[in-house]
């Protein structure tokens, strides 16, 4: 099964990562933009920069997704659900924050994201309407754990089913 966990860039996914591999080891937790430095080496352009990357760097996450299957999967990520409509069926939640904490944490990074495109997908994210975690206020320990309980919940439920 892969448990999708969708966030607009500055939402806290890549800094909850090692502490969701440390509460979920039994699970691969995978990051959407782990292996776009390689690919774009080999596609020669960035893949974040260069949208005719995007739907062959898609078919690699894809492909590694699918040689981890049958252990389960956490991918978290940035394309939504009708983005991903054709991979496994799984639960999904959302990382999100509050417009200005995502603002100064994007103003403190070193990376050229729009910052006003991410808060435009950030209110796209919220409009689905999928379970949320919200990061405004918590440390990313907090908010793995409540990362980890609400996909270790999922799986119990959907076990039982």
């Amino acid at each position: 099964m892969i448990n999708y966990v969708l966030g607009a860039p500055g939402s806290g996914k890549s800094r909850i990562i090692p502490r969701l591999r440390a509460l979920l080891p039994d699970r691969v937790v995978l990051d959407w933009d782990a292996f776009m430095g390689p690919a774009g080496e080999l596609a020669g352009a960035p893949i974040s920069q260069t949208p005719q990357t995007w739907e062959p760097y898609g078919r690699l996450v894809r492909a590694i997704a699918d040689v981890v299957l049958p252990v389960d999967v956490v991918l978290l990520g940035v394309c939504t659900p009708a983005e991903l409509a054709d991979w496994p069926a799984g639960p999904w939640l959302l990382l999100d924050c509050s417009d200005e904490v995502r603002r100064q944490r994007l103003t403190a990074r070193d990376e050229p994201d729009d910052i006003e495109e991410v808060l435009r997908d950030a209110a796209s994210y919220r409009a689905l309407a999928l379970p949320l975690v919200d990061t405004t206020r918590l440390s990313p320990e907090e908010v793995a754990q409540k990362v980890a309980d609400k996909i270790t919940e999922n799986n119990r439920l959907n076990s039982a089913k």
